[in-house]
């Protein structure tokens, strides 16, 4: 089985990965890796779940944005001079706004709350990169697993899929659904399945029942808590070792 890693604390910028080299990228390999810009202005912030808003983000000039790379973050220096890391979740064939999702978390140490209380349509933000360790391969199928936030990075993955015509199945889990970003979003994909289980609905996510739906063979993408991405490894080796399983875990601390 093969296996990337990802795994970050978001603003600290560690890296820890075990790259596929013989496996060609999702897009064509002239596409820059890291593309550096000077500022984008905030088009809009909109509610996406309870805690969660989205910003988009577009060229002062109203320019195309860098091209990117399904599962790629931008790096976002904030007012206060803080920087953080976030996925872009917008559809890279768009080239007119970048979309990031910020949660605003309680007991960080302060870049969230920043976000959320003090950005506003229309304020310049600096950013550093677009940068991709989270790499979208060609495959025949997929299976992407999300937890909470996690959403974020997979989300630009099945908008990939879904205008590839490439089969696909979206196993996504939250607390509840008033938590979890972006489900009208993905109710009007039509290309894959979108499974929604909530923790106040169904229960915690039983890995078996997750990873024993993975199609043979298939790309196998998963960002969530610790605990499920080392599930993941763990049932898929057992019940399809040829599976390729990418993971990115976050430990925010925004």
């Amino acid at each position: 089985m093969t296996v990337v890693e990802e795994g970050y604390r978001a603003g600290s910028g560690l890296r820890m990965m075990a790259a596929d080299a013989h496996r060609r990228t999702f897009v064509e390999a002239d596409v820059a890796q890291s593309v550096s810009m000077p500022q984008v202005v905030i088009d809009r912030i909109e509610p996406e779940a309870d805690g969660v808003v989205s910003l988009v983000l577009t060229d002062p000039h109203e320019v195309p944005l860098p091209a990117w790379l399904p599962g790629a973050h931008l790096d976002v220096v904030l007012p206060s001079g803080r920087r953080r890391q976030y996925s872009l979740t917008s559809d890279p064939a768009d080239r007119g706004r970048y979309r990031i999702a910020v949660r605003h978390i309680a007991d960080g140490d302060g870049g969230s709350a920043e976000i959320h209380a003090r950005l506003r349509a229309g304020d310049r933000l600096s950013v550093r990169a677009v940068r991709n360790t989270f790499p979208f391969i060609e495959a025949r199928q997929y299976l992407f697993v999300a937890g909470g936030i996690g959403i974020a990075p997979i989300l630009s993955m099945v908008h990939a899929a879904e205008r590839a015509g490439t089969p696909w199945r979206l196993m996504y889990f939250g607390r509840s659904r008033a938590r979890m970003p972006f489900l009208c979003e993905l109710a009007r994909l039509t290309g894959g399945d979108v499974v929604v289980r909530p923790d106040d609905e169904f229960g915690r996510p039983n890995p078996w029942m997750i990873f024993e739906q993975a199609p043979t063979g298939a790309a196998v993408y998963v960002c969530a808590p610790p605990p499920l991405a080392e599930s993941a490894r763990q049932v898929l080796s057992l019940h399809d070792p040829t599976a390729s399983l990418y993971i990115e875990r976050f430990a925010p601390v925004s």
